[in-house]
């Protein structure tokens, strides 16, 4: 065989190489496709009689390749017909729990505002084909200018660890309102200023508490019952929960019917605020006052969530409303010293020579919520001398440390003499925790000590590491 020939065969067989590759490259399934729940054009209209429709995302996938499916704002639902004019806060999604098989749904179940992206969901580890469902929907269509809106919704498919390329589907939305939309509802639910948004501050007098007004408007024929719940754990932006009992409320001056009198925490599963009586008597108005409760041991930042309003008239839920809930956990990193006329004195009085040794406690405690370690320092600033300047040798004057349930490290559990300068006492655990420890010095009095009181100037510092 020439090498002409030789050449030509390899060429061939390399050319069948890559096509099988490329072939067997085509035959694999990674693919993201979308259905309306209700049927009809892949086009999602909503108008204030038709406030919610079902989108099914279905995931084909035969590649073994762990996945995540993400959503984005393409273009906003805006008008066409006036510049500037758009829907934002009103337009809300949720997931169906359920509705998928295999992977982990990553939203809400209870109505959410769309953000420019969200996480929708992550496959689990082999990459199963998986199918789930949202809903997307309006929410206070009074509020809403008359007009027609118009956006777009991306859906992404994207292999986690894998350089296989990205999918992306796109969802056209259409809204349509008219006037009719301002039809005044059943029941009302708004605060004292008219926003749809709580805020609670401990920090701030006039944000210590929260109001929430629901007012029924005319008769009902049948008992009812008004809930509400949480639709996902306050989060903060850095992906701290507040503990659902971290927030309260109650319902006041009450004659007709039944509610809820005494403080209670929020829940993410529905509860009942308010009942009418047996005969559907009820309130004209309800005043919920929402307020905080111990807030020490969680972690400072803003926490966001939505609280959803239901209406149950004998084993008949509607939906009546939603209101944003935010709480501003302000920052706290303070160091007490008890007790506090020792906070920058060591002292020892009526010292006699070949006496007993002379104690001094002291108890530091670490309130902090910011979640980052630190460590606790003390600075003796002078030697231990009495008013005539007499020093008690360093040898004499010790310090330990001891443990108060604490859940950092102490650095001293033995005598230590204490000397000037700066030295480290205690160091948090890796959470930052709040922290209680105590400090013991002990002045051993020998023959050769003066009698008298002494003393020693200390500064005990808090510091961020």
């Amino acid at each position: 065989m020439n090498k002409a020939t030789a050449s030509a065969k390899f060429l061939v067989l390399l050319a069948c190489a890559i096509f099988l590759l490329f072939d067997d490259a085509l035959a694999q399934t990674f693919n993201l496709s979308y259905s309306l729940t209700e049927g009809g054009t892949n086009r999602l209209e909503l108008d204030q009689n038709n406030q919610s429709k079902g989108v099914r995302i279905n995931i084909s996938s035969d590649v073994s390749t762990r996945y995540e499916v993400d959503q984005r704002i393409i273009q906003p639902l805006e008008s066409r017909d006036v510049p500037g004019l758009s829907i934002r806060d009103n337009f809300v999604f949720r997931g169906l729990t359920g509705t998928n098989r295999y992977g982990n749904l990553r939203i809400p179940t209870g109505d959410t505002p769309l953000r420019q992206e969200d996480q929708l969901y992550i496959s689990d580890n082999t990459g199963n084909p998986d199918s789930f469902t949202l809903v997307y929907g309006l929410i206070h269509p009074e509020e809403i200018e008359a007009g027609d809106y118009y956006g777009r919704i991306g859906f992404t498919l994207t292999p986690i660890g894998s350089t296989r390329q990205p999918v992306t589907q796109i969802l056209e939305v259409h809204v349509n309102i008219t006037r009719e939309a301002s039809a005044r509802p059943r029941i009302e639910i708004t605060t004292p200023t008219g926003s749809k948004q709580i805020v609670l501050n401990p920090k701030r007098e006039e944000t210590k508490t929260a109001s929430l007004i629901i007012k029924i408007n005319g008769k009902f024929k049948k008992p009812f019952t008004i809930k509400q719940f949480l639709s996902q754990q306050p989060e903060s932006l850095e992906g701290e929960r507040l503990d659902y009992d971290a927030i309260n409320f109650m319902v006041k001056d009450v004659t007709k019917g039944a509610t809820v009198n005494q403080l209670t925490a929020l829940s993410g599963m529905p509860q009942n605020i308010y009942s009418s009586a047996a005969d559907a008597e009820a309130e004209n108005n309800l005043v919920v006052s929402y307020s905080l409760g111990d807030l020490s041991q969680q972690q400072a930042g803003k926490y966001r969530s939505r609280i959803q309003y239901l209406l149950d008239e004998m084993g008949v839920e509607s939906r009546l409303d939603s209101i944003g809930l935010d709480v501003e956990n302000a920052p706290i990193f303070d160091l007490v010293i008890t007790p506090q006329d020792q906070k920058y004195v060591i002292e020892f009085r009526d010292l006699k020579p070949r006496g007993p040794a002379k104690r001094n406690e002291i108890v530091i405690e670490i309130k902090t919520n910011r979640g980052k370690k630190y460590q606790v320092t003390q600075e003796v600033h002078s030697d231990l001398r009495d008013k005539e300047g007499r020093v008690i040798p360093s040898k004499y004057f010790t310090f330990t440390t001891e443990s108060l349930g604490t859940k950092g490290k102490l650095s001293s559990t033995e005598k230590k003499e204490v000397k000037g300068g700066n030295t480290i006492l205690f160091i948090s655990d890796e959470l930052g925790s709040p922290d209680k420890f105590k400090v013991i010095y002990e002045l051993s009095c020998s023959e050769d000590v003066r009698a008298g009181d002494y003393a020693s100037s200390v500064t005990y510092s808090l510091l961020e590491m």
